[in-house]
C-alpha cells in the first residue's frame, strides 16, 4: 500500500507530519486497509488515516504514521497523563485507577526485595510510581516518557523517583539493570517496537519481568464500530497493534519467554469507541459524546462489568495483559 506524505495542518502553527512504513514485525511493505480512522479524543487533526493489515504476518499498524517530530502535536499539554486532573487526590477516578494499576502490578510483579529496581515505561504524570514510592520507599523507581512537564518532573523527583526523558527506541538504558519493568499501554505507541522491546530485554536482568498492558485487536467489541472507530486504533498515537499470538512472537523473538497472557475489562476503549461513532454519526460537537468522557465513573463501571462477563464465558476484552521474563542463562 503507497502512502504520500501528509502534512496535516493545525491552526497557523500545528503540523502533523506523516511518512509511510513498512511492517515493524515482518518488515513487509503489502498490506491492505481494514478501517480509517481520525483523531476523536483529542481533535488534533481531522484528517482520517488508515489502519492497515500486513498480508505477509497479519500485523496491524497504522500507515502513513506521524514522524517523531510530530509528537507535540500527538501529545498535547492536556493529554490524560499529562493532565493534572488524572492525578491522585483530584478526583475519585484519579484514585480508583492508581487502585486499580498499583493492584494489577502487585499481581505481576512477584516478592519484591529491599533495594529492587523498578521501571515504569511510559510513566507519565509517574501515579503509579508515586504510590510505589509510598508504600515501597525501599525500591529503587525510575520513570520513562518522551517528556516531562517541569511540574510533575519537580513532583517526582522530590520523593526520589529517577526520571529518563526521550523515546524508548533513544533512551540510554544500562545493561543489566532493571529488575522489573512496567509497560502500560505504551507497546501500541512504539515506531520501532522491535527495537524497543529488544532494549528492554538488554537492560533487564536475567530472570527479571516485564507487565505489559495493551490493545488486544481480538477483542469482540472491535468489530461493533465500524470506520475506524474501534477506541483500540486510537488514532494517530497507536501506531501497531496486537493479539496475544502476535505479541508473544515478537516478545520471543526479542529476548523475553512468555509467562502468561490474559484478557482484561476495557471501559476507556468502550468509552472512546462511543466517542468515536457518535462523532461520526453527529458531529465532534456532539454532546451525546460527552456522556462517555472518562470523568463519567458510572460509564467505567458499567463496562467493566460487562467485559468481566464476557471473559467469563471465554471471550476477550479489547485489553490484554502480556507477563515475560527475561531467560536465565545456564
Amino acid at each position: 500500500m503507497q502512502c504520500d506524505s501528509n502534512p496535516v495542518r493545525q491552526g497557523s502553527d500545528r503540523t502533523l507530519e506523516t511518512r509511510p512504513t513498512t511492517c515493524s514485525c515482518c518488515g513487509s511493505d503489502i498490506s491492505r486497509e481494514i478501517a480509517r480512522g481520525r483523531d476523536y479524543i483529542y481533535q488534533a487533526s481531522d484528517v482520517y488515516l488508515s489502519l492497515v493489515t500486513c498480508e505477509r504476518c497479519e500485523h496491524i499498524y497504522l500507515n502513513p504514521q506521524p514522524t517523531i517530530s510530530s509528537l507535540p502535536v500527538m501529545y498535547p499539554s492536556n493529554y490524560g497523563t499529562f493532565s493534572s486532573k488524572f492525578r491522585g487526590g483530584y478526583n475519585l477516578l484519579a484514585v480508583i485507577k492508581n487502585k486499580v494499576n498499583f493492584r494489577r502490578f502487585k499481581a505481576v510483579a512477584g516478592v519484591l526485595a529491599k533495594g529492587m529496581r523498578i521501571l515504569d515505561v511510559g510513566c507519565g504524570n509517574g501515579e503509579l510510581l508515586r504510590a510505589l514510592a509510598t508504600v515501597r520507599p525501599d525500591l529503587e523507581l525510575y520513570g520513562l516518557d518522551w517528556h516531562f512537564p517541569a511540574t510533575t518532573r519537580e513532583e517526582l523527583e522530590a520523593v526520589g523517583i529517577h526520571l529518563v526523558e526521550g523515546t524508548l527506541e533513544d533512551a540510554a538504558l544500562p545493561e543489566n539493570f532493571f529488575d522489573r519493568i512496567l509497560m502500560y499501554q505504551l507497546v501500541e505507541h512504539l515506531w520501532e517496537p522491535r527495537i524497543g522491546l529488544a532494549k528492554l530485554a538488554t537492560t533487564l536482568r536475567p530472570g527479571g519481568v516485564i507487565a505489559i498492558e495493551t490493545p488486544d485487536t481480538d477483542g469482540y467489541d472491535r468489530h461493533l464500530f465500524p470506520k475506524g472507530t474501534w477506541g483500540g486504533y486510537y488514532v494517530p498515537r497507536h501506531l501497531n497493534l496486537y493479539n496475544f499470538e502476535r505479541l508473544a512472537k515478537l516478545l520471543g523473538e526479542t529476548g523475553f519467554e512468555i509467562v502468561h497472557q490474559k484478557s482484561l475489562p476495557a471501559p476507556v476503549i468502550w468509552c472512546y469507541s462511543l466517542q468515536a461513532a457518535l462523532q461520526e454519526r453527529y458531529g465532534p460537537k456532539t454532546w451525546t459524546a460527552r456522556l462517555f468522557d472518562l470523568q463519567n465513573i458510572a460509564a467505567l463501571a458499567g463496562f467493566t462489568l460487562l467485559d468481566m462477563a464476557a471473559i467469563g464465558i471465554g471471550l476477550k476484552s479489547s485489553n490484554q495483559q502480556t507477563v515475560a521474563r527475561k531467560p536465565v542463562s545456564d
